[in-house]
């Protein structure tokens, strides 16, 4: 567990709209500016061409996470699993470059912004992954957009890369509606390669693991340092239906947060399991669990008396008890007991490091269960002592029973023969 740390930054600037005229301003001030396309980027083409499906229906909600990477630029589903993630294709690959994705809660199409090209464009993604160039937005300044996600009322929020600009923007109308001006997002050293939604919040990560933290309404950034690794981007960020964190990295893996007191002073972050993925290059993420929610239930069995230097075995059982949907995935931790020597385990998705068992796990289908198994030894000890450990569950959906999420076992540890 980690707590983390604020970097003082408390403005009080407010959200401002853009009238017509200053966003031309903007526009003008900033043309000559353009960033470069990134290192082995092809440059897109001036306008995005018009797709098929450009009136289908909407990405599906289901507790879906959605990725796109490469060049040229492709939308995959993110199929979680046992330790891993799997990516699949959705749709065909676009001619053009695109970042910035989420999926917009009022008509559940997923939206991205173009790069490298004359302009920055606004592309929306229907459930087959078809695409459809709507055109340039109105009073968007142009820039290097890789970071975006929409707020809970359908608001699109784009960051432009090292300017600390992010921009807010009505995808129906397709113009720039207000600006968030965080300069310490200006700063190369600081930068954030993608923003998810939560509380009111705006929440990426540095390349130095610092979780930050981006007041909407105060344009303000907080840095909470010391939660992820370091050392690399982390270029796709979502939200779990449960509300934790997704970080996905580009070097290969998939790290989950738990955030509590998040809308407070001093949020505490919790990592809970890392997957590991596919390495990507133009990485970005987002997430739509509308439609999702499952009621997962841990139990955790060991034997009830054992001597020091005996076998202790667990069994942890995830079951899915909802009576509707099925889970979308799940991710489970074990702080297991120091009097328990040496504990290993052989079940898919799970590892031990310094004690703490953590596990992941794929989609659950109601009344389907799955069993963990983890082995250790009794510790010595002088008198009989009670040894109480608790399991924890996580899904990945909304839970509508928390008091179920923990299971817990006690085995009374006796003194060994010789004492």
């Amino acid at each position: 567990m980690i707590r983390g740390t604020n970097r003082p930054n408390r403005g009080t600037r407010r959200l401002r709209a853009l009238s017509a005229l200053g966003a031309v301003g903007i526009v003008a001030g900033l043309a000559s500016s353009l960033p470069a396309s990134p290192a082995g980027a092809v440059t897109a083409p001036a306008a995005a061409v018009a797709q098929r499906h450009a009136e289908g229906n909407g990405v599906s909600c289901r507790g879906q996470v959605y990725v796109s990477f490469g060049d040229p630029d492709q939308l995959y589903t993110a199929q979680r699993g046992p330790g891993t993630v799997q990516f699949t294709p959705l749709g065909d690959p676009t001619p053009f470059l695109y970042n910035a994705i989420g999926v917009n809660p009022r008509d559940r199409f997923l939206y991205g912004t173009t790069f490298g090209g004359a302009d920055n464009e606004l592309v929306r993604f229907d459930g087959k992954g078809g695409y459809t160039n709507l055109g340039a937005i109105a009073g968007l300044p142009p820039a290097l957009y890789i970071s975006g996600t929409f707020d809970d009322e359908g608001n699109y929020y784009i960051l432009a890369d090292d300017t600390g600009e992010i921009y807010r923007v009505d995808v129906t109308s397709r113009s720039v509606t207000g600006v968030i001006d965080v300069p310490e997002l200006a700063d190369p050293a600081l930068d954030v390669f993608d923003i998810a939604f939560r509380d009111g919040f705006l929440w990426g990560s540095t390349d130095a693991g610092a979780i930050t933290r981006i007041d909407i309404a105060n344009e303000s950034v907080d840095f909470f340092p010391g939660v992820l690794p370091g050392g690399e981007d982390f270029g796709g960020v979502f939200t779990y239906g449960n509300g934790d964190l997704g970080f996905f990295r580009n070097s290969g893996q998939l790290i989950r947060v738990q955030v509590r007191n998040a809308s407070g002073s001093n949020p505490w972050f919790t990592v809970l399991s890392t997957q590991t993925t596919t390495p990507a290059t133009n990485l970005d993420a987002t997430s739509c669990f509308l439609d999702s929610s499952a009621d997962l239930a841990v139990r955790k069995d060991g034997p009830k008396s054992v001597r020091a230097g005996d076998e202790i075995t667990y069994r942890i059982t995830v079951k899915n008890e909802g009576k509707k949907g099925g889970s979308s995935g799940w991710s489970l931790t074990d702080d297991l007991p120091a009097k328990v020597l040496s504990p290993t385990t052989s079940t898919e998705g799970c590892e031990i490091t310094d004690g703490l068992l953590s596990c992941t796990g794929g989609p659950l289908e109601k009344g389907r269960r799955v069993e963990i198994e983890v082995t250790g030894t009794a510790a010595n000890v002088l008198r009989t002592t009670a040894v109480r450990n608790t399991a924890r569950v996580f899904g990945d959906d909304a839970d509508p029973r928390g008091r179920n999420n923990t299971g817990t076992a006690s085995t009374q540890v006796r003194p060994g023969n010789g004492n």
